[in-house]
């Protein structure tokens, strides 16, 4: 199962742009409140998604990988996303903008690499931070009650906080990108293959967040 991750990631070799290198122009909702500009400077913007983009953000299967396969985007909102929210994360969910996912499979196997990418939007970066934890902190707690206690992952992520673990077939990422929120559940725990499919993900939040064409 791990082979086509890794070929996944061999076939896109190319670097990596860091963490909040793109500068790309403002988007509805982007603007931060109250944030001061200096004169001469350029205020850092935070990462925000509305439901659209949130739809956008989530990878494709090209980006993954060309072998890869999977089902039709799809995206709650309103009182809905917030009690799947809850249910995921074990909080309340507070300020979701919306929640969003994909699942992708290797095409032609029954047994093959199965990846399901999910967002969550919010209002602050807090309120983003506060569901990661409860995220990552669920998937821990879910692993141990199948009987197979996960252990932490170390990855390499352009994500602004990232907490990986994995028991001996699945993995969990959760990261949190400005005020997104990213859960990649995965059965394959090969560190090269969780650190390419995290990093396409980070990367297409970016891109929509900075108003320019992800690609599809």
């Amino acid at each position: 199962m791990a082979a086509a991750l890794v070929l996944a990631l061999t076939g896109c070799e190319e670097s990596l742009p860091a963490a909040g290198s793109d500068k790309g122009p403002a988007v509805p909702g982007e603007a931060q409140p109250g944030a001061e500009e200096q004169p001469g400077a350029e205020e850092p913007k935070v990462v925000w998604l509305d439901p659209t983009g949130l739809m956008n953000a989530l990878p494709v299967e090209s980006g993954v990988g060309d072998w890869f396969v999977g089902g039709d985007p799809f995206m709650v909102q309103g009182s809905e996303a917030v009690e799947h929210c809850a249910k995921e994360t074990g909080v309340a969910c507070t300020g979701l903008v919306a929640v969003g996912g994909k699942d992708m499979e290797t095409a032609g196997s029954s047994d093959g690499t199965r990846v399901e990418f999910r967002l969550y939007s919010f209002g602050t970066e807090e309120q983003a931070r506060a569901a990661m934890k409860g995220l990552a902190a669920e998937a821990r707690k879910s692993s141990a009650e199948y009987g197979e206690p996960s252990k932490p992952v170390t990855l390499v992520t352009v994500a602004d906080e990232t907490d990986a673990s994995a028991d001996d077939t699945t993995a969990d990422v959760v990261m949190r990108i400005g005020t997104v929120v990213s859960h990649i559940d995965v059965n394959d725990t090969e560190t090269a293959g969780l650190e390419h499919v995290s990093n396409v993900q980070v990367e297409r939040v970016r891109i929509v967040a900075a108003g320019k064409n992800p690609g599809y």
